[in-house]
């Protein structure tokens, strides 16, 4: 994204003046949803009936061998004191087979021609689809942390209409908090343009501590790589409304060129350090619906097992 676009923005040509999921897009979702792989591919290779996993919440069904990974909170010294064998405890965890969408609509996503704000809904349309029709259930947090609960493809026209009213809101902290104390289980998925960075570091480094799997999806422009053509620009402050034309010369272009750089890295660096994948996901020509234009390689048997391990 431009640098100065985290107050000023592109005018915008899409989310704010119409309708983010028109009839071309719910039509590209249904197909993706009827050909995505199926559930094992996607979260613990888990059946129609939910798996006994390790955790410290649920109903108790007996114990496991400890071994490698293992939390040292699960084991049960009872067990130890009575074999002197290390057992963890087996707890059946009610919510395993879930995903926890984190939608953050800050301000800065309003950039962009067309805007990234409307990249954020589609692809959080489509992950969400995918849980209602793959999974037990499909917990959406916006950025301002209140939290909907969906469950079965019945609730495919309730998650679009979610997503089309959520407010413009950037409260990482308070978003990621809201589903660790609810206790929600199962893979997070944050879609954001992560800007600035060291407003999301915190948040992540919260769901590391907590050891909770997540991946970061951000929605990637034509423009975040090679922005600002020459020429006229005009520019909209989403705050305040306020309007300006800039002439771009080719020392303005080769700053916003470094600034971007310098963002990027500063994005990657932030998940590794946190250990999660940060997968920056083209975005598609404006209008463009094929499914070979928003099929990419992350909904992929093979991406969803790389990013189950990664994630």
């Amino acid at each position: 994204m431009w640098p100065w676009r985290r107050r000023r923005a592109t005018e915008s040509h899409g989310v704010a003046a119409g309708e983010p999921f028109p009839p071309a897009f719910r039509h590209l979702l249904m197909q993706i949803v009827q050909r995505a792989p199926r559930a094992r591919d996607v979260v613990d290779r888990a059946g129609p009936a939910r798996k006994r996993v390790l955790s410290r919440s649920g109903t108790f069904v007996g114990h496991r061998r400890y071994g490698d990974g293992d939390d040292v909170r699960d084991v049960d010294w009872n067990v130890y004191a009575r074999t002197g064998e290390l057992f963890a405890k087996a707890l059946e965890d009610e919510e395993r087979r879930t995903l926890t969408l984190l939608l953050d609509l800050s301000p800065s996503v309003d950039a962009g021609d067309p805007p990234r704000r409307a990249a954020v809904l589609r692809f959080a349309a489509i992950e969400g689809a995918l849980a209602l029709a793959r999974l037990d259930a499909l917990h959406v947090v916006p950025g301002s942390g209140q939290v909907t609960t969906l469950r079965s493809a019945a609730a495919l026209p309730a998650l679009l209409a979610l997503l089309q009213q959520a407010p413009p809101a950037h409260q990482p902290l308070a978003m990621v908090r809201r589903p660790l104390d609810q206790g929600y289980a199962g893979r997070l998925v944050w879609i954001s343009d992560f800007t600035p960075p060291e407003a999301v570091a915190p948040a992540l480094r919260l769901l590391r501590r907590h050891g909770r799997r997540c991946i970061g999806m951000l929605p990637e422009l034509a423009d975040d790589r090679a922005p600002l053509a020459r020429g006229l620009v005009a520019l909209r402050d989403p705050e305040t409304g306020a309007r300006e034309v800039m002439r771009v010369d080719e020392g303005l272009r080769q700053a916003v060129v470094d600034e971007l750089a310098q963002l990027r890295r500063a994005q990657d660096a932030m998940f590794r350090v946190c250990g999660y994948p940060l997968w920056r996901v083209p975005v598609p020509a404006a209008g463009d619906f094929s499914v070979a234009a928003w099929r990419q390689p992350w909904l992929e048997p093979r991406a969803f097992a790389a990013r189950r391990s990664s994630g």
